[in-house]
């Protein structure tokens, strides 16, 4: 069982599933307990609510994952972790390849080697080679292969992350800007699409950023209480000025890859999704 995220009436109905409590009620229940409270003390009346009322709690969970594909790759289904894509062979690390971008496994760590060089990220004078070392895992306890997504979907692309991938994956434009070849980039986005993938996952594999330590139970819970945050939004605020700032980040183990198994869809992004 999981929460549907796309949209408000799908979140209202897994909601009032998970409560046996009809959309009526559920809502008045959430604009009492806001008039009756503060901010911090809003969470404590929520965490309440789903402790007293939740006949049963979601054993799965959906993960939007934002992505610039190459063209000819947008279906594959398996989610790779940032190890896997660049060290295996695939569509990615080949074009990294023909722009004379390799990488290799060094210890800990991924080296990469930009025209027959290894690069060496303390010597280097662009963009952000802090970032890169955490992400090659240089940093030992801050390495970050995981593969990442977001819990909701009703308001993902108002969210200033889905307009800033949309160019070109984070990774890939941190590199290029470190390296000081924007031509492989601008040749990357000229060359691929923009797209959501969705996954269904058991919610024992997924970890919520901020929160990598949380008991099974306590994500259960703690989704559970970020759905109703977003609901209470929808009925205090006018859905022009709402935006996307407080969707849950998801993140998967660093050698974790997601199987083809859990995949639900893919939904094209075009800029006017973008727009608001």
């Amino acid at each position: 069982m999981y929460i549907d995220t796309h949209s408000r009436e799908s979140m209202e109905k897994s909601v009032c599933n998970i409560f046996q409590m009809h959309q009526l009620e559920l809502r008045e229940q959430l604009l009492l307990m806001g008039s009756m409270s503060g901010d911090n003390d809003y969470i404590n009346k929520l965490d309440e609510f789903i402790a007293n009322n939740c006949t049963k709690y979601p054993e799965e969970i959906l993960l939007f994952h934002l992505t610039r594909r190459l063209h000819g790759t947008e279906d594959e289904t398996k989610g790779c972790n940032l190890a896997d894509l660049l060290l295996s062979v695939n569509p990615f690390s080949s074009f990294m390849h023909e722009n004379g971008i390799d990488f290799s496994r060094d210890k800990q760590h991924i080296n990469v080697i930009y025209k027959g060089k290894t690069v060496d990220w303390d010597k280097c004078w662009h963009g952000n080679p802090s970032y890169m070392k955490i992400r090659l895992g240089y940093l030992k306890g801050r390495e970050d292969f995981g593969f990442n997504g977001f819990a909701l979907k009703d308001l993902l692309y108002r969210n200033h992350y889905a307009r800033d991938l949309s160019m070109l994956p984070e990774f890939l434009g941190q590199m290029v800007e470190c390296l000081d070849c924007e031509s492989v980039g601008w040749k990357y986005i000229k060359n691929s699409q923009y797209y959501c993938y969705e996954y269904k996952l058991p919610i024992e594999v997924v970890m919520f950023d901020d929160h990598d330590n949380y008991s099974d139970t306590l994500k259960q819970r703690y989704l559970l209480r970020c759905v109703l945050q977003r609901l209470y939004q929808y009925q205090t605020s006018n859905i022009s000025y709402m935006y996307d700032h407080d969707n849950p980040a998801l993140r998967l183990a660093d050698d974790y890859t997601v199987p083809s198994e859990y995949y639900v869809g893919k939904e094209k992004i075009t800029s006017e999704m973008l727009s608001y």
